[in-house]
């Protein structure tokens, strides 16, 4: 049974600016630890965080309840 589905597109700049922007700040709220090493070992990581980031929306929508009621950026 499908309860919902979910699309997300994102722009890789968009995110590569709010990394340089809020840094650590903004990468331990949104990712996990483990997702951070991904992506921080990749050679093109602002494409990594973009692609993770752009996933976890996705997954809010199809989900219907967006980033609230317990659900949480780490959560996805």
């Amino acid at each position: 049974m499908i309860i919902g589905i979910g699309t997300d597109i994102i722009d890789i700049t968009r995110i590569e600016r709010v990394i340089n922007r809020f840094g650590d700040r903004f990468k331990n709220r949104v990712f996990t630890k483990k997702e951070i090493l991904k992506c921080e070992a990749r050679k093109l990581s602002a494409n990594s965080y973009a692609k993770r980031y752009a996933a976890k929306e996705a997954c809010s929508k199809a989900l219907g309840t967006g980033f609230r009621k317990g659900v949480y950026w780490r959560d996805i």
